[in-house]
């Protein structure tokens, strides 16, 4: 994804100049609302909780013009630290980005945080809060994971394409393509697309105001502790000192904050909640404050610049959300103030802060469920529950669950080097970033993971299935977070479910699909209103390539019955659809028409286009799919199933990947002119990673693709290089991918050059949270290395690293390993033990050395051999 300048466009995709007519619309059924209906809209929206302007505006009037601001959006969300009350702070010696430090585990700044992306990330899977660590106010950001516009009826709150018009459009889009006519195919395939997927939304803002004495601030500092997961706040002001502690508590869903003040006497304390939504209801009474909220019926991403957003319509179905604070103190409550979400004391010294969130989402692709008030009650029963421990208990029930996860794996180096610390931390923050935005019982992490301040963020903030949401994962086996997944299978089941009713209605397919956008409702359509461009709105191989997942989890040693009782049901449908989908080509091979490849496109006298025939990564999912299919048929005991025979016969007529004149991967089947040879998707290369791998013939191929599409790129597609290189080890290309991954940007950074803000979140730009999930999972292929059916100890070790040690990350089969190297790479010992059932006899393998070790007896120690090859022993021993 890139962001380019203002057109109807998704995912920085330049636009497809069709013209909107009666294609785009008259192909739909009934459903379509009529001219009359009134919706109410929020324009000219300001982000900041609370903050509305603009006046509603009727369907069919004054179209909105797309912000040029709109791709900073994420930086626009100011903090202006306000001081407490006579307390002063120097200003900015180095201008509005501030310089962190860190250590492998911390992240620390000297000052509050100007903006949102010097804010620091907090969550438990459902809660996520961004704190700003203001000097007098503490600004929180909250998120609810399961805030999102719309529901289940929006994918065709328009209409709906219907099984006639789809058949036909296939069937021209076919004709088209074999008669080189891809402009005519790509108005066909334009046929299928319904309207937009919906967004991911910030659910309010906890404000808490501290009175001080006048005087300056000293000792100002905040971090966030990746170990404990716990943002600390202190300064002094004068004599007195103030400490603010808060996490986010998995175990009791709620935020804790604790403020404690030093000093001659109290201060006085106003905390406050606000809600960019449609606020319902609020109010304050003994010691608790509340909101309750509508979210949006709709909201069009900002790539739709003539729709306005967001809108809450009476006539079409939206949650209801709550928020809920309560607290405790030891000053003098002042009831006057205790109004309205706000409450007031004085004379605090110490104060004990408990925040809890709900909605009335019941899951993934399911509809609302209850009112305001139902979200109210669930959201009081978290917060009494969580009040009871007192925050003490509530700190330590959350480190522990936390620490439990965390504390498997860790990275270390030798020496104090600054980037080599920076490169530690990154790795430690994919894994708690993941941690923090991935739990069961949650949604899974979306293009922002649980963080998001914008009503109308970029790209909607949502689930793009091309790579995006894909990578997000990448990190949750091989780093030992299997917790982390749940959420991603739980969606890949609800699309399973309603992806089923896209494949058959579009493409007369049993099995299920879903293509590059998806959402908490299970969207699985086209998008792009009937005038999109293909490239990034038809692709209905999203459901393959969500299956490697599940299959990979296997692979990692996942208990049986996950195999047969959720990755079977899930991988035999998105391999029937693959199997239907596929269609006999000339030479009697087996390909796919209309085929695209995502996001990227080829040169022709009508302009650039998108669909043609079987494009490589389609070619390939396909073969991975029904690959994995046959071989889960044997961990689930189905290898009676027609499905595993169908695919055993489709495998044998897949032709393998084409190698172009210039010794490059062919993006599809029929050589094309690519129109960004450097681009950002690295699709044709799905089979090197995450897939299974190639070998040494089709390595050549891959390696000279990675070399013409070239280092820079946006923040995940460097990532994606990354675990590219590192499955071709080539170590000595690392250290520059590397580089530009670390290199700091800006708030208003534009285009495709991906690095780090200062909060260490990873720029698209904007910020999107695979670049730093990606990045994890890369490290962890340079370090360890098993889809080939070995333990591959440090197969790609990046040429510039010193000494160091890696402990905890996992090998299929399901092996634990802890490995350390010398400042010339060698292995120096590794420890290997069974975490699963699976593991018994393993082949390691180091330098080109190997040996075989029976987990079934224990752990084992391996080490270089004094005469050479490697050495094995009993880990006891």
């Amino acid at each position: 994804m890139e962001v380019v300048p203002p057109g109807r466009e998704t995912h920085g995709h330049r636009p497809f100049h069709g013209a909107r007519g009666a294609q785009g619309t008259g192909d739909r059924g009934a459903g379509i609302a009529g001219p009359g209906r009134v919706r109410t809209v929020i324009g000219n929206i300001d982000d900041r909780p609370g903050r509305h302007s603009g006046s509603p505006i009727r369907r069919g009037g004054p179209h909105r013009r797309r912000d040029p601001g709109q791709r900073r959006i994420l930086a626009r969300q100011s903090n202006h630290p306000i001081s407490a009350t006579g307390a002063t702070m120097s200003s900015r010696a180095n201008g509005p980005s501030q310089n962190p430090s860190q250590n492998a585990h911390r992240l620390s700044f000297g000052e509050p945080a100007a903006h949102w992306l010097e804010a620091l990330p907090l969550g438990n899977g459902r809660i996520g809060a961004m704190l700003h660590g203001g000097v007098g106010r503490e600004r929180v950001q909250l998120n609810d994971g399961t805030a999102w516009s719309g529901s289940p009826a929006s994918e065709f709150a328009d209409g709906q394409v219907t099984a006639d018009t789809a058949r036909e459009a296939i069937a021209e889009a076919r004709r088209l393509v074999a008669a080189g006519d891809f402009a005519g195919a790509t108005r066909q395939v334009q046929r299928l697309q319904e309207r937009w997927s919906q967004a991911y939304l910030p659910l309010g803002e906890l404000t808490v105001d501290l009175s001080h004495p006048e005087g300056e601030v000293t000792g100002y500092v905040r971090h966030l502790d990746l170990r404990t997961a716990e943002h600390v706040v202190r300064y002094a002001v004068g004599p007195v000192t103030v400490e603010r502690r808060t996490v986010v508590s998995h175990p009791d869903r709620s935020l804790v904050m604790t403020i404690d003040v030093d000093g001659p006497q109290g201060v006085d304390v106003i905390v406050a909640l606000g809600s960019p939504l449609m606020t319902l209801d609020s109010g304050a009474a003994e010691r608790t404050a509340w909101l309750t909220l509508r979210l949006p019926s709709d909201v069009a991403p900002p790539h739709e610049p003539d729709v306005a957003a967001p809108v809450y319509d009476d006539e079409r179905e939206s949650l209801r959300g709550a928020i809920v604070v309560g607290w405790s103190h030891d000053g003098a409550d002042d009831p006057s103030g205790a109004r309205g979400g706000v409450l007031r004391a004085a004379g605090v010294r110490h104060a004990e802060i408990v925040l809890t969130t709900a909605t009335t989402f019941t899951a993934i692709g399911q509809p609302p469920h209850g009112d305001a008030s139902d979200a109210l009650a669930a959201a009081r029963r978290d917060l009494a529950a969580a009040t009871r421990r007192g925050a003490g208990e509530l700190r330590q029930r959350q480190h522990a669950d936390h620490s439990a996860l965390y504390d498997r794996v860790e990275l270390e180096f030798s020496g104090a080097d600054p980037r080599l610390r920076l490169i530690a931390f990154l790795f430690h923050y994919g894994r708690y970033l993941l941690i923090s935005a991935s739990r069961s019982g949650g949604l899974p992490a979306t293009l922002q993971g649980l963080w998001n301040a914008s009503m109308r963020p970029p790209w909607s903030a949502n689930y793009t299935v091309n790579i995006n949401t894909q990578m997000n994962y990448w990190p949750a086996d091989v780093t030992d977070l299997p917790e982390c997944l749940p959420p991603l299978f739980d969606l890949v089941e609800a699309l399973s479910v309603s992806g089923a009713a896209t494949a058959t209605r579009l493409y007369g397919a049993g099995g299920w699909c879903a293509h590059h956008n998806t959402d908490a409702w299970a969207y699985t359509s086209p998008v792009g209103r009937g005038d999109a461009d293909p490239a990034w709105a038809f692709w209905p191989m999203a459901g393959a390539w969500l299956c490697r997942h599940l299959a990979d989890h296997v692979a990692y040693g996942a208990d049986p019955s996950f195999a047969r009782e959720r990755a079977w049901p899930v991988l035999r449908g998105a391999a029937r659809f693959v199997l239907d989908w596929l269609t006999e080509l000339p030479d009697g091979t087996l390909g796919f028409v209309p085929s695209s490849s995502p996001e990227n496109r080829f040169r022709t006298p009508d302009g650039p286009m998108a669909i043609a025939v079987s494009s490589a990564v389609d070619s390939e999912l396909a073969r991975d799919l029904l690959t994995s299919i046959t071989e889960l048929a044997a961990v689930a005991g189905q290898e009676a199933d027609p499905v595993v025979a169908a695919a055993h016969a489709a495998l044998g007529r897949l032709p393998g990947a084409v190698t172009d004149e210039d010794g490059t991967v062919r993006e599809w089947r029929d050589p094309h002119d690519l129109v960004e040879p450097q681009h950002r998707h690295l699709s044709p290369l799905y089979r090197v990673f995450p897939g299974t791998g190639v070998g040494p013939e089709e390595a050549g191929a891959a390696a000279r693709t990675l070399d013409v599409r070239g280092d820079d790129s946006t923040g995940w597609s460097l990532a994606w290089k990354l675990a590219l290189r590192a499955r071709l080890r080539h170590a000595e290309r690392l250290p520059a991918l590397i580089d530009l991954a670390l290199r700091p940007v800006g708030p208003d950074a534009e285009g495709q050059h991906g690095g780090l803000y200062p909060n260490r979140l990873s720029a698209h730009p904007p910020f999107q949270i695979d670049g730093n999930l990606g990045f994890t999972a890369g490290l962890a292929e340079c370090l360890v290395q098993s889809h080939t059916g070995a333990v591959e100890l440090l197969p790609a070790l990046p040429s510039d690293w010193p000494a160091g040690r890696v402990r905890g990350l996992v090998a299929r089969p399901g092996v634990v390993v802890e490995v350390a190297w010398d400042d010339d790479h060698r292995l120096v010992e590794a420890q290997l033990r069974a975490r699963s059932h699976r593991p018994g006899s393993v082949r390691v393998s180091a330098g080109g050395e190997v040996v075989d070790v029976d987990l079934s007896r224990g752990a084992w120690t391996v080490t270089r051999a004094e005469g050479g090859g490697l050495s094995a022993r009993p880990a006891e021993a």
